[in-house]
């Protein structure tokens, strides 16, 4: 889901949290949840980009089919508050959809939108705010939705440096 869109242990972090959840990204790692080390992949990845004036950007893609492979990416506005990383579930409106890694042409990709667009109506639009919790060499996402805690929307994650040529897939 794209709220647990909104990840390779991090020698700096604190053992049980981060006090900036994004320290990683700010030095160019990448959110791999549901990571598989061996075949350095990812069933959704998340990175971030930091503008100037202090906008922050969450740049993710998920798996949406596992085969043939199709993924969406999506660019969505958060901040960090309180030690969460919190924000709108948006952005499916302008995601790009992939297939085996190549984007769709427009008219193919709108009813696609359209379809994911419609199977997460009741939660577009509602703020996620996400904390990182340390557990060994992984972190568990803890989210809540509307300030309500989503234990069905937690999941795992590895942060990995960018360079460490992980993929998104199933």
């Amino acid at each position: 889901m794209l709220g647990v869109i909104l990840a390779a242990a991090v020698q700096a972090a604190a053992p049980s949290a981060l006090a900036d959840p994004l320290a990683p990204a700010r030095i160019g790692d990448l959110q791999c949840y549901g990571a598989d080390p061996v075949r350095r992949t990812c069933r959704a990845m998340a990175g971030y980009t930091f503008a100037a004036g202090g906008q922050i950007l969450n740049q993710a893609e998920v798996v949406l089919q596992a085969s043939p492979v199709v993924t969406m990416r999506t660019v969505s506005p958060v901040t960090v508050r309180d030690g969460a990383v919190c924000g709108p579930l948006s952005g499916v409106d302008k995601a790009q959809i992939l297939v085996r890694g190549h984007r769709l042409p427009e008219e193919d990709a709108a009813p696609a939108r359209a379809q994911v667009a419609a199977s997460m109506a009741n939660v577009l639009g509602k703020e996620v705010c996400t904390t990182y919790r340390r557990s060994g060499d992984w972190w568990i996402a803890q989210v809540t939705m509307d300030g309500v805690a989503r234990q069905d929307m937690n999941d795992t994650l590895i942060w990995v440096p960018a360079s460490a040529g992980y993929t998104v897939q199933p």
